[in-house]
């Protein structure tokens, strides 16, 4: 029973009258109508007399709808005598005529219909083209986090688990998958279990051939018969947790080793015809990962293989369905010769972070949506985790630094956050909580704690909850619980801090003789924090950092305490940047520090996560006013020999966050600026060149493509003028002038210093052709449609939003590249919001069932500006309407919006002064 119903009761949950058991589900999609026929049998508990059944439906026919039990007084099935909806709610209601007594066991046999839709959401249909160019379908299931509902009447609820028996019923010549292996594959002959003709006029049941395809490559078929597909028995799961695809896949496979596991897992990565080469990179992760897995959470792979797939219309980068992996098609595929090596490390991580869940999600599951952290924070830390063990050259764990902890410390940096554990009652709230909070802050709750227990430790307690749980469903106590037994200390005291509070600390630093004194407050990025908002004293690591690379194991458990320090006052708080806090230090230790910086190797920073940490509390500190943005400007030209891409990188967002913010100050102010970028980035790219050597590693690859993009932007004549000059050779037919990693810097280099708009029009031509090169890679041709949002022409710029609403032009999916390069690109802010406004009726339409996709075009369209005027503006043009689906994001892009015109009002006169003062310095 879903206890949690009790414990909560303005939650939106099904009445505990009954229990689903085990679904007998089959299903039949018509990839030419683009409609599917259902049938399926649900084995029941029942709890409580019942003659009402209630369970969750969306967009879904209802036929009929027989209750089969051997307790009935008279016949052993009966119909239902009425079947209604509560639209509102995703309810069908089937009422009997006698009632099944409590305590016994039942058979719901239901036949059903339902449309195979273009929302990405439920059981969907996505366009693909054939050889001979022309348009297609296949189909394919999302159904996290209240969308199996949508392909068949069920009890959608994660606690709520089931066995299911799956059966497909599809043309011959096309592949179909499901969660579980293949036990039978068989010409299908009709058994009248569908619910054939009762469609009022629609084709059912029914399909002419008209798919042509390859079965796993191999065989074209055009004789319209169809097979019976069935796969084994499923374990206990969720019904989120349920896929199964349909169309023309090829695959390629490979084995683990069985190590950890005690068998080889079959893994497999299938594509439509012609892509699946483009699989092998994930394929090898996928194989290493599934040992390592079994190996750290002490549990063998449960299910008999494992399938990953790309589909080409996927609304996330991908979801963990047992057993059946799906993704976006750039979320998987790689191509060794001709993708950009960004996306190799983001296509393992995505693997890593997609199978961890098969343990941490599907084998333990979440007792409620509440506590979606748990699945997708722990798949965060543990799926960065295995990148950093198959991968080590890449030092992940400090790129999780550089950029995952930032996108959690930004946004709980605002009043409009929310706690890790946030309580959700009405489904329609849930799509709202996917955001970097459960993600990353999350992920970075629990690499604080796993630090500070020791990862050992950690996995240990781990193994514990995994042990105690599978199969099961629990709660983020239940994980602290386990790691308690484990450590022998009381976790859940200072983490139900975190967790259950919004926000975190900045940690302000006064410095004494020998000791410092350390006080915490919570950080907001306004800097205009209220007493009543104080209220939370963190447990907080220290991780005092002194000479000699020593770590003082100090913990902040106060409002404010006093900590040593050694007598050459040399210290940095929070060593490897393992703690989730800023830290405000004196402007005297700041210059140290920046001192010890200029060391390199020698000095006090000698470990990467500890430089990219300066910079991203004091770029950070600035935007809140605790410290000033001359301050970080200053610290920034210490920098000048640093030889991490990790640092790099953070210092090149924040250059480019203050050149964004400061869009509409004098334009030598901004030229000022720029020339600071130039004369830190301009060395380095002239330094390592534009050749690649099959000899470098992949961070050296990722620091030129960085200082490149930075010279580049920052009007370095050199750099400009190679770029243009490559892309010259490049458009004319010589691929190898561009690099597939430079292919996305140089485009916005040549496109951003056109030197008139024919010329700018020229070349924006030139880099849409390439989108439309559909023979390119996936990451290729978004690289170069997020390149065209750099224009200045408001012309090219209308054009490129006028394509963000033609599905031929721009699949739904990829909108969000339009918007947010849109956004980046302060000539194009006020017409993408003249834009949205005029088209905010067909934006809502088109993304309706793909909310998270309409709440990224509202922050795109949002956050970017720095004025009042304009937030009063959108403020107002927001008033009317009913924003409860996406409000959370809504304000949140508003707040990101004060913070930004708070900054520029308080800094904007003390960086022009700097800027006039210093420029001879670096021009």
């Amino acid at each position: 029973m879903c206890t949690s119903a009790a414990k909560n009761p303005d939650r939106q949950v099904l009445p505990t009258n009954v229990k689903p058991t085990h679904y007998d589900l089959s299903l039949q999609p018509d990839l030419d109508t683009f409609v599917f026929q259902g049938h399926v049998k649900i084995n029941l508990d029942v709890n409580e007399d019942t003659k009402q059944i209630t369970l969750n439906t969306r967009d879904i026919k209802i036929y009929s709808a027989v209750l089969s039990s051997e307790s009935l007084k008279t016949e052993s099935k009966q119909n239902a005598t009425d079947i209604s909806y509560d639209e509102k709610k995703d309810l069908a209601i089937l009422t009997f005529k006698e009632p099944v007594p409590a305590n016994t066991k039942a058979v719901l046999d239901i036949t059903f219909e339902g449309e195979l839709n273009d929302a990405m959401a439920g059981f969907y249909r996505s366009s693909y083209k054939d050889a001979e160019g022309n348009t297609k379908y296949l189909a394919t299931t999302q159904f996290e986090s209240t969308d199996a509902r949508r392909a068949f009447p069920c009890w959608d609820e994660p606690s709520l688990k089931a066995t299911f028996d799956v059966t497909l019923v599809v043309p011959s010549e096309l592949v179909a998958l499901s969660n579980m292996n293949v036990i039978s594959e068989n010409p299908y002959q009709s058994t009248g279990k569908f619910a054939v003709g009762k469609t009022e006029g629609k084709t059912e049941g029914k399909t002419e051939g008209k798919t042509e395809g390859k079965t796993e490559g191999k065989t074209e078929s055009n004789s319209g018969s169809l097979k019976e597909v069935k796969y084994a028995t499923t374990p206990l799961m969720s019904t989120y947790l349920v896929a199964f695809c349909v169309g023309p896949f090829e695959y390629i496979e490979a084995f683990t080793s069985g190590e950890h596991n005690g068998r080889p897992i079959r893994s497999r990565v299938y594509t439509l015809p012609g892509f699946s080469e483009q699989g092998r990179h994930a394929l090898n992760v996928c194989v290493k990962a599934l040992e390592y897995f079994a190996q750290i959470f002490g549990e063998p792979y449960p299910l008999p293989k494992v399938d990953m797939i790309a589909i080409p219309d996927f609304e996330a980068g991908a979801m963990e369905n047992w057993g059946l992996i799906t993704y976006r098609t750039v979320a998987l595929l790689f191509d060794e010769k001709s993708s950009s090596i960004v996306y190799k490390k983001s296509t393992a991580y995505t693997v890593c972070h997609e199978l961890a869940h098969q343990w941490f999600g599907n084998l333990v599951t979440m007792e409620w949506w509440e506590h979606l952290w748990l699945n997708e924070g722990f798949a965060t830390w543990v799926g960065t985790l295995a990148v950093d063990k198959i991968f080590p050259e890449w030092d992940v764990w400090t790129s999780f630094v550089n950029e995952d902890m930032p996108r959690a410390l930004n946004l709980d940096a605002l009043r409009s956050s929310h706690p890790i554990e946030v309580a959700v009652n009405d489904p329609a709230e849930i799509h709202q909580i996917f955001d970097a909070i459960s993600y990353y802050k999350g992920a970075s709750v629990i690499r604080m704690l796993s630090s500070w227990l020791g990862v050992e430790t950690f996995l240990a307690g781990v193994r514990r909850y995994v042990r105690r749980h599978k199969l099961g469903n629990a709660s983020t106590n239940d994980l602290w619980v386990a790691l308690s037994e484990e450590a022998k200390v009381d976790v859940s005291k200072f983490m139900a801090l975190w967790t259950k509070h919004v926000g975190y600390p900045v940690l302000t630093v006064k410095k004494n003789d020998e000791s410092i004194q350390v006080t915490q407050s919570r950080y907001l990025s306004t800097g205009d924090l209220k007493d009543d908002e104080d209220s939370t004293i963190w447990w907080a690591p220290l991780g005092v950092l002194t000479s000699g690379s020593k770590i003082e194991p100090y913990t902040l458990t106060e409002k404010s305490q006093n900590f040593d320090i050694p007598s050459d006052g040399l210290f940095k708080l929070n060593a490897g940047q393992t703690s989730v806090y800023r830290v405000n230090y004196p402007i005297e230790t700041i210059r140290v520090l920046a001192e010890e910086v200029k060391k390199g190797p020698k000095g006090l920073l000698n470990n990467t996560a500890d430089r990219v940490g300066l910079l991203a509390d004091a770029g950070n500190l600035c935007v809140s006013g605790e410290q000033t943005t001359t301050a970080f400007l200053e610290l920034a030209q210490a920098f000048v020999d640093e030889d991490s891409y990790f640092v790099w990188s953070q210092l090149s967002a924040h250059l480019s966050k203050i050149l964004s913010v400061w869009y509409l100050q004098p334009e030598e102010i901004r030229d000022g600026l720029k020339i600071l970028r130039r004369s830190l980035f301009a060395p380095l790219a002239h330094k390592l060149g534009w050749e690649f050597a099959e000899s470098d590693d992949y961070l050296t690859s990722t620091l030129r493509v960085l200082a490149l993009s930075n010279a580049g932007r920052s009007k370095d004549h050199n750099t400009v003028e190679e770029a243009k000059k490559r892309f010259a050779q490049f458009v004319e037919g010589n691929t190898d002038a561009l690099h597939p990693n430079m292919r996305g810097p140089a485009y916005n280099i040549v496109l951003g210093s056109a030197e008139n708009e024919d010329d700018e029009e020229k070349v924006w031509e030139q880099i849409l052709k390439i989108y439309h090169d559909e023979s390119l890679p996936t990451d290729q041709r978004l690289i170069a449609l997020n390149s065209l949002g750099g224009a200045k022409s408001q012309h090219l710029i209308q054009r490129y939003l006028d394509m963000s609403l033609d599905e031929k032009e721009v699949r739904s999916q990829d909108s969000l590249y339009v918007f947010r390069s849109v956004s980046n690109n302060p000539e194009a802010r006020e017409l993408f919001w003249a834009f949205f406004t005029k088209n905010f009726e067909p934006l809502h339409s088109k993304f309706a069932k793909s909310l998270n996709l309409f709440a990224s075009a509202i922050r795109s369209a949002v956050d970017g500006f720095v004025t009042f005027d304009r937030i009063s503006e959108i403020e107002h043009f927001f008033a009317d309407k009913d924003t409860k689906e996406y409000d959370r994001p809504l304000q949140q892009a508003l707040e990101a919006c004060r913070v930004n015109a708070k900054w520029v009002e308080r800094d904007h006169q003390l960086v022009a002064d700097w800027v006039k003062e210093n420029l001879k310095n670096f021009a």
